[in-house]
This record gives structure tokens, C-alpha cells and sequence, in this order.
């Protein structure tokens, strides 16, 4: 059963990364915006200069780059399966692909495995060139870091499978992605200090997991925090996943009976 799932996985990696690599142009395009979106970053950091909210920080050039890096990974997180289910039916595979012996856990892993690789790749060669080209550093803290990335993209991936419910069942329009994205983004902390808002619209942002997590990572990488300082992000972010993770499974197994009861898998 084991050696089945890690196939049935594979398959789907292989499958996704000889589809995105194929496509040349568009890949090296992807890494060339990449290192031109440091660009603008770097002038706002001039721009900005001292402010006490970012100067712990290292100011606004550290902060903005892991701003922009986690705001990516869990981009990822939760559009990955929405956008995978929506190509398969546009493409008219989704019906098979659940019509095969493949377990559930197989598919939803598997259509996230390459997204979540080349998210991985864009966020290291972008943190890479940021410390090289415009030399600032970073304390090297990373199993807090990556505790709490996890938690965070767990979270995120959560979000993600009720966007793909939706999908599978409405076909086209994903609010949930619309709102993910400009929250997290506006709200969660990405590219200004959640301190500076007002304090109503701080606890609107407590309810987004980006929040906790950008708080962690940037108190381990930029203020070398440990354990002990994001403790109080880390339960965060778990009681997001605890409470995300049940909810999630339910909604994405009645979006599937749904659609099979109706024979609309086809349909897009």
C-alpha cells in the first residue's frame, strides 16, 4: 500500500515537472521576473528608509524579501489544488483520475508535489540573490523557521482544498482564492508591519495564519529569536491546522459526492 502511494505520487511529479520544463521560455521567463522583482524592492527600502517598526528587522529590505518568500509558499499552498483540479477538468482527466484505484491522499499530494518544489527553488534562489546583491543576513535559526513554515503551508493547504471543493462543485469563480490572496497579502503582514495598523484591523489580521507565521520566521531569521519567542506563533498556527484540517477533508469529500451523484465531473 505504502510503495503504491509513493508511486502514485511520483507519477504525478514526474508528470508535472516534464510538463512545466517543456515549456522553456516560460521557465526561464518565471526566474527572470523573479530577480527583477528585487529591484523595486530594494528602491522602496531606499525609499522608506529608518522606521521603528522595520529597523529590528534590519530594515525594510530583509523584511520586505521574507514578506514576499512565505507570502509565495503559502500562495502556493492554497491555490496549488484548486488550480490543478480546474486544468484536469478543463482538460477533461479529472473523471479518470478518480476513477482510478489511486487513493485520495495520493492525488492531492501528488498534484501538489511540483508546485510546491519550484515554489521552494523560486524562494531559495530569490532569499539567495537578495543576501548577495544587496548584502544583508540572516541568523541561521532554521527549525523554528521551518517549523513554523510547515504549520503554515499545512494551514494554507487546508484553505486550499475548500477553494478546490468549490471548484470541483461551481466549476469556475474561487472566492476563497481571491480573499486568501488579498488579505494575506494586505493584512498579513507581507510588505508593512501589522503593529502600524489600527487596532481593530490587528485583530482582523490575528485570524489570517500568514500572520503568525511571517511574525515567527522573521523573529528567528532577522532578530535571532528561538524557540521560546515564537512559541506563541507555533500554537497559533496549530489550532489553525487542528481546526482547518477535519473541516477541510468534509468539505472536499461532499464536493465529490456532489459531483458524482450529478455526473458532472466532465463538465467545466
Amino acid at each position: 500500500m505504502i510503495p503504491h502511494f509513493f508511486r502514485s505520487c511520483w507519477a504525478f511529479l514526474a508528470r508535472d515537472a516534464t510538463s512545466a520544463v517543456s515549456y522553456k521560455l516560460n521557465f526561464a521567463m518565471q526566474l527572470g521576473m523573479l530577480l527583477f522583482s528585487l529591484v523595486p524592492l530594494y528602491f522602496f527600502s531606499r525609499l522608506i528608509g529608518n522606521h521603528p517598526a522595520i529597523d529590528p528587522y534590519g530594515g525594510y529590505m530583509p523584511f520586505v524579501v521574507l514578506g514576499m518568500i512565505v507570502n509565495s509558499m503559502m500562495y502556493t499552498a492554497f491555490s496549488t489544488l484548486a488550480s490543478a483540479i480546474r486544468q484536469e477538468q478543463t482538460l477533461g482527466t479529472l473523471e479518470a483520475i478518480f476513477m482510478t484505484p489511486t487513493r485520495m491522499a495520493a492525488i492531492l499530494i501528488g498534484s501538489s508535489l511540483w508546485p510546491f518544489f519550484w515554489a521552494s527553488l523560486q524562494a531559495a534562489i530569490m532569499l539567495a540573490s537578495a543576501m548577495l546583491l544587496f548584502d544583508f543576513a540572516i541568523f541561521w535559526n532554521i527549525l523554528p523557521s521551518l517549523a513554523l513554515l510547515a504549520l503554515l503551508v499545512l494551514s494554507a493547504s487546508c484553505i486550499g482544498v475548500f477553494s478546490a471543493s468549490l471548484i470541483m462543485v461551481f466549476k469556475q469563480g474561487n472566492p476563497i482564492k481571491i480573499v486568501m490572496s488579498l488579505g494575506s497579502y494586505l493584512l498579513g503582514g507581507v510588505v508593512f508591519p501589522v503593529s502600524e495598523f489600527p487596532g481593530w484591523l490587528q485583530k482582523v489580521a490575528a485570524l489570517i495564519p500568514i500572520t503568525h507565521g511571517l511574525q515567527g520566521i522573521r523573529e528567528n531569521l532577522l532578530k535571532s529569536g528561538g524557540w521560546t519567542e515564537v512559541a506563541p506563533q507555533l500554537l497559533a498556527l496549530a489550532i489553525f491546522f487542528a481546526i482547518l484540517f477535519p473541516l477541510s477533508l468534509v468539505s472536499f469529500s461532499k464536493a465529490l459526492n456532489i459531483v458524482r451523484r450529478e455526473g458532472s465531473l466532465v463538465h467545466y
